[in-house]
């Protein structure tokens, strides 16, 4: 007797679907970053950059500034962070060797402005700083090894940003 239904079959394979449809990119503080090149960024909070560097990382543009400890960073933020996003940039990082509590009345005030502004890192100091504000998170140096930043690669907007210790 033969069983013509009885017959093995495997299951086609899985069809391979377009790329993830979220992307994190992690940046490293004061470290070598670990891992695959496209999603790893490393900056220095000792040596904020005295110019705006620009990033690619998996087809996103980052832009890192450097916030001088000698400038009104009300100013300073307001003039950056839009020729940053005027240049091209996804997401903003910005690095200062002041103390955070310096700039978060200048993030509290134009909050709405720099929706662009994922990270905020600097100096540990005293003065009680909030975690985050808007969508920005603020690190103090030393208190995290790195940052990851959860971007949604159709409209490279970032989603969420938290530190890893």
């Amino acid at each position: 007797m033969l069983c013509i239904g009885c017959a093995k079959h495997e299951a086609p394979p899985a069809p391979q679907g377009p790329k993830k449809p979220r992307v994190d990119i992690i940046v490293w503080l004061d470290r070598e970053p670990e891992g695959d090149a496209e999603t790893q960024v490393a900056v220095k909070t000792n040596a904020p950059p005295k110019e705006r560097e620009m990033l690619e990382r998996s087809g996103l543009h980052l832009a890192i500034l450097g916030v001088p400890a000698d400038v009104d960073p009300v100013t300073f933020l307001n003039k950056a962070i839009p020729e940053a996003e005027f240049a091209g940039s996804n997401a903003t990082i910005a690095l200062t060797t002041r103390c955070l509590a310096d700039l978060q009345p200048a993030l509290e005030k134009n909050v709405a402005a720099f929706w662009t502004l994922a990270l905020v890192v600097g100096a540990a100091c005293d003065a009680r700083v909030k975690p985050a504000i808007g969508a920005a998170a603020l690190v103090e140096a030393g208190k995290a090894s790195r940052v990851r930043i959860t971007f949604d690669r159709h409209t490279r907007a970032f989603l969420k940003v938290e530190p890893i210790p």
